[in-house]
């Protein structure tokens, strides 16, 4: 039985002594690790469409054990020639969360989409200010749907709505003036960083890092 279907590209790693194991998030079967038989061979033809972050069409081919590739072609790739590393950075933080919140073939199609977008938005930002933007925006997103968000209109102290200036990774959400501890909390110009610290937190917890 053959599967094909449009994913992104989570990871991927060596697998035995030239095999490939590679994690695809896909549009119809969520989570899918699948692995990519001789692409560590100098004549694969399948290696150059399995890099990290690529959009590609995949089939899959059932195996005894697990789900073999058996064609991979490039849709996109999300690394343009004049992205900077501070936007490969992101990407990667991105797509490991998403690798490590979710569960093998669940399937969200809007989970699929929510990524797509927010990698495209990220590839196509300009200066290192659009490029956290980007970041904190994706990565708030994607926890929203995946329901561990962090919590951003009260005070995760008080609850009061006001004078929401700081984030706190530890308390997972805004934290007001009066509230903030120093040396625990970050600023509201440093956001994105922050979420970033809360998120990896959170999979720690969950025994996912």
């Amino acid at each position: 039985m053959t599967i094909t279907d449009d994913a992104i590209i989570l990871s991927r790693e060596s697998w035995r002594e030239s095999d490939k194991r590679v994690c695809f998030y896909t549009r119809s079967h969520g989570k899918v690790h699948a692995v990519a038989v001789g692409a560590h061979k100098i004549r694969s033809k399948l290696s150059g469409h399995l890099e990290p972050l690529r959009e590609v069409k995949v089939m899959f081919a059932s195996g005894r054990r697990s789900f073999k590739i058996a064609q991979a072609v490039t849709n996109r790739s999300f690394l343009t020639t004049a992205i900077a590393i501070e936007q490969v950075r992101r990407m990667g933080t991105i797509v490991r969360f998403v690798e490590r919140a979710t569960e093998e073939r669940e399937r969200d199609t809007e989970l699929f989409t929510l990524l797509q977008r927010s990698l495209a938005s990220l590839s196509a930002a300009g200066g290192l200010r659009d490029v956290q933007i980007a970041s904190g925006v994706a990565l708030h997103t994607l926890a929203a749907r995946l329901g561990i968000a962090p919590r951003l209109s009260q005070c995760v102290v008080c609850s009061r709505a006001d004078e929401l200036r700081f984030f706190s990774a530890e308390h997972g959400g805004m934290v007001c003036r009066t509230c903030r501890v120093e040396g625990s909390v970050l600023p509201i110009d440093r956001a994105p960083e922050a979420l970033e610290r809360y998120l990896i937190a959170h999979l720690q917890w969950l025994h996912m890092v």
